[in-house]
């Protein structure tokens, strides 16, 4: 028989392969608790080694340690018919030498299994028996069980219930993270999570989709990758660190492809603090391009004359009131408005049709577009009426370019069935004066140059002189 001193060097040795294994994290929880089994069935001498789950009546094999083809994995039997139950009802380490030689003679799980030694302890896992780990075999265990035994049993099941604790916590966080990516994953609009440098930590497929760059390409990059320029990017970064943490922020951009195509995407985010004072963006982003290029078409009509594709005479107006307002701002800068007006442009109507006086109107148009700065304004106000909002200009810079314009028109031949159409255009000049009511007013004194060059002989440039007052509008 083996001293103490053996006893304790064997339950040590025990010991120390448990903390092994436990240490050990690339293998999964089923073969950590079978190789605890193992250290158990070498400890105590035995074949067969248990972890059970006991639900009711019900008792199932989580995890066993056993002969070839004997047991297996989520096996189910009657708890009556195992030691287990016996187990579970004295609450305690219940150790059976010899089954033939014990109270239990006759017992069940001698009768139906042919076990006839056998040692386990209940589990327990938040303070709620689990179920058992227990050890048994065919044949008589040599020697009887001890204190020493009663004590490494119950050791064993403290372990694996700490074990199954853990594991618990474990597989409900897994199973949280999985739902989270799950409905991350697939989620109907991109979804973005950038940290606060900007730098990408996760995308959706969705996502991936909207802007043509896989997850591999973008994860770990910085958002910039899909901003069309630097500007829209920094405009975007100081959105975000002047809204409130608590804020949602709403903001449109236009972003650029893996293909280059241009798109127009819709944020939606709100920090979040996923780790001590390190604060995340989550975006949820929507691809707007269709509704913003039909928003776009919307306002082109509500303010483009068809024909032409200039302003209306609506929008125009607008633009022009908006001049008058910044003339009363600033009385430093000059600001000049130019009408036109087609010479005998009803004969053209009458003699060659509509048709013809269309492309007639859309020739000039062109001719105008063709002379345009980007801050300049200029649209169709009237059948054969055009007008012009020159702003920092002057009336002699705003003369020149008149000129310029009537000389094209002057020379200009439109070929329409065989035949040559020519035009000219009359032009009336008015400088916008910090003293207008209005746009009316400017457009009366534009208007009344315009009537002034019509009676001149036509085909002339005329800037408005005071003098013109008495003339009729």
């Amino acid at each position: 028989m083996p001293n103490k001193l053996q006893i304790i060097k064997r339950q040590n040795s025990a010991l120390h392969e448990l903390n092994e294994i436990a240490a050990i994290s690339d293998i999964n929880p089923k073969e950590t608790l079978r190789k605890a089994l193992e250290i158990g069935k070498k400890y105590f001498g035995l074949e067969f080694g248990i972890v059970s789950h006991i639900v009711g009546e019900d008792y199932t094999v989580d995890v066993q340690s056993s002969p070839t083809e004997t047991l297996f994995d989520g096996q189910l039997f009657v708890l009556g018919s195992t030691y287990c139950k016996t187990t579970i009802e004295i609450d305690d380490v219940l150790a059976i030498t010899d089954v033939t030689k014990s109270k239990y003679v006759g017992h069940p799980c001698h009768r139906d299994f042919n076990l006839v030694s056998y040692i386990g302890a209940p589990i327990r896992v938040n303070s709620k028996v689990y179920g058992t780990i227990n050890f048994s075999s065919a044949q008589a265990r040599h020697l009887e069980y001890d204190k020493i035994d009663d004590e490494f049993m119950k050791l064993l099941s403290r372990w694996a219930g700490s074990f199954l604790e853990r594991q618990f916590v474990v597989n409900e966080f897994s199973l949280e993270k999985q739902k989270f990516e799950m409905i991350f994953e697939n989620n109907g609009s991109g979804t973005l999570l950038i940290d606060n440098s900007c730098q990408i930590l996760m995308v959706n497929k969705r996502f991936c989709e909207i802007i043509g760059f896989s997850k591999s390409e973008l994860v770990g990059q910085n958002a910039i990758i899909y901003y069309l320029d630097e500007l829209s990017y920094q405009t975007a970064r100081d959105k975000i660190s002047k809204t409130d943490k608590s804020s949602y922020i709403n903001m449109e951009h236009q972003l650029k492809r893996k293909d280059g195509k241009l798109i127009w995407c819709k944020f939606i985010g709100s920090q979040i603090e996923l780790a001590k004072d390190s604060t995340t963006m989550i975006w949820s982003i929507l691809d707007i391009t269709i509704q913003k290029e039909m928003q776009e078409k919307l306002e082109k009509q509500a303010t483009t004359d068809f024909l032409t594709e200039l302003y209306n005479r609506r929008y125009f107006t607008s633009r022009l009131e908006e001049e008058v307002s910044k003339m009363k701002r600033d009385k430093t800068t000059r600001t000049s408005l130019l009408i036109f007006d087609l010479d005998k442009f009803k004969h053209v109507n009458d003699t060659l049709g509509h048709l013809t006086g269309d492309v007639v109107l859309k020739e000039f148009a062109n001719i105008l577009k063709k002379d345009l700065r980007k801050t300049d304004i200029v649209g169709r106000i009237g059948g054969e009426e055009f007008a012009m909002i020159l702003p920092n200009t002057d009336a002699k810079h705003a003369t020149i370019l008149a000129n310029r314009i009537r000389e094209e028109v002057c020379n200009k031949t439109i070929n329409i069935d065989n035949k040559n159409i020519n035009f000219t255009v009359s032009i009336g000049l008015t400088t916008i004066m910090h003293d207008d009511i209005n746009s009316d007013t400017a457009f009366a004194r534009a208007d009344t140059a315009l009537y002034k060059a019509k009676e001149n002989g036509r085909n002339r440039v005329e800037e408005y002189d005071k003098s013109y007052s008495s003339l009729p509008l």
